[in-house]
């Protein structure tokens, strides 16, 4: 009989838990704003440790349990994201076949902030000396971002953090401020790791400390640059080591056409490049550049504070790029020539997606200029058969492609072009679309 009762006090415990998780999901959808304050200021992140073998052997664990396939159900329908870190941290506490479900979720990117940081790291790192504690919960974090800590923890609380948790990370965001040359040894260790970003980093490192600390990470497959970084002039460039199956690069800030050696040797997996805010690259670092990774480069952006391009720098950027499918480009760049010299290629060029940006707020080209960039010069490069593979256009609203009657007649035209072409051959969206700088667009 008393076994029968704690049955049932264990089902209607698990019982009233899913309804309160549910009733939290649903009025979670409808969330007002003074709501998700509230619910802010209730998440806590308390991350429970595993049980002992003490507890889990005094724990009245006879009740009858969900199984373990319904539990996981159950938690596919709490969305990933920070907000939900207080439903994972509640589930973990039903019981403990709710606790083996959950933790590996709440774990495996965790979302931190200055009152929360320091437990976790508490948890996670609970002694300086590796060997005397460990923590069984460092395996499960996959995804390590630190991206909104500035002054919370410590380069060596960094180093100490990335040494715990090597095993299994497969994202890491490096922090602003507590990211330092003492803590690429520790991320030379992280052979699992997929993407890693270190574009908010303020310390400046060395191109040579770096590629000697990421070159054997055979797994990293996107990288995103520092935005300060220093050329030793003690090394040779060319004995450096890109990570082998890298797929995708982002390059920012502080670089120098002196460091082109370094670049110029990346590897042919790679095939997205974005470059942006680079104030001193000129065309003496992204011409070589690009002959050197142009025959498998598919997705290109180059935009944003690169004065030292100038115009029309880029006309015969197409030329260079056999494979490119997808390219972003600021118009302070290129001229109508960029649409001729594309005219003349044949067969034609792959390229399906073309976004022309203005980094510059409120960006007018002169009216009287020759070579002022209009829709017609797209069209007659798609009717040449240069770029008729071409399906989706972006345009900035500042280009003037809507100012006057004409103008709306020839971006109409251009639309409605590509969108035939695009049923023709039965393919996705097509068209030409109208935004601003806030990044909101209409199609035309």
């Amino acid at each position: 009989m008393a076994l029968d009762a704690d049955r049932n006090l264990a089902a209607e415990k698990e019982e009233s838990f899913i309804k309160w998780l549910q009733k939290g999901l649903e009025s979670k959808k409808a969330q007002t704003p003074n709501a998700k304050k509230i619910h802010q200021q209730f998440e806590t992140f308390y991350l429970p440790p595993i049980p002992s073998k003490t507890e889990r052997s005094c724990s009245n664990d006879a009740a009858v349990h969900l199984p373990q396939e319904i539990i996981l159900q159950i938690l596919s329908y709490i969305p990933r994201d920070p907000t939900s870190q207080s439903y994972l941290h509640a589930c973990s506490l039903v019981s403990r076949s709710w606790y083996s479900a959950t933790v590996p979720l709440l774990y495996h990117s965790p979302h931190f902030t200055g009152k929360n940081f320091r437990q976790f790291v508490a948890t996670v790192c609970p002694s300086i000396n590796a060997h005397i504690r460990k923590s069984e919960l460092a395996g499960l974090v996959r995804r390590l971002d630190m991206g909104n800590l500035v002054h919370d923890g410590s380069k060596s609380l960094t180093a100490r953090l990335l040494g715990r948790v090597k095993g299994g990370l497969e994202e890491f965001v490096a922090p602003q401020a507590s990211f330092a040359i003492n803590c690429l040894a520790a991320l030379s260790k992280c052979t699992h790791l997929h993407h890693l970003d270190l574009s908010l980093i303020s310390e400046s490192l060395s191109l040579s400390d770096l590629f000697h600390s990421i070159g054997s990470l055979e797994n990293l497959i996107s990288l995103r640059f520092p935005r300060s970084s220093t050329n030793d002039t003690k090394t040779n460039a060319l004995h450096h080591s890109w990570p082998p199956f890298l797929q995708t690069l982002h390059i920012s800030g502080g670089l120098r056409d002196a460091s082109l050696l370094y670049f110029c040797t990346a590897p042919p997996t790679l095939t997205s490049l974005t470059i942006s805010n680079c104030p001193n690259l000129s065309m003496a670092f992204i011409s070589p550049f690009l002959k050197a990774i142009g025959p498998h480069l598919t997705h290109l952006r180059i935009s944003e504070n690169m004065p030292q391009l100038g115009y029309a720098a880029l006309d015969n950027l197409l030329l260079q790029l056999p494979s490119l499918l997808h390219l972003d480009l600021s118009t302070d760049f290129i001229t109508a020539k960029f649409f001729v010299s594309a005219s003349k290629i044949s067969p034609a060029h792959p390229l399906n997606f073309l976004e022309l940006s203005s980094p510059r707020q409120g960006f007018r080209y002169d009216e009287q200029e020759i070579d002022r960039i209009s829709s017609d010069h797209i069209f007659r490069a798609i009717d040449a058969g240069g770029l008729s593979n071409l399906r989706r256009l972006r345009v900035h609203r500042a280009l003037g492609w809507t100012d006057s009657a004409e103008a709306r007649v020839e971006l109409k035209e251009l639309s409605e072009l590509l969108e035939a072409m695009a049923r023709e051959e039965g393919s996705g969206s097509a068209g030409v679309w109208i935004f601003n700088e806030h990044g909101t667009g209409t199609i035309r």
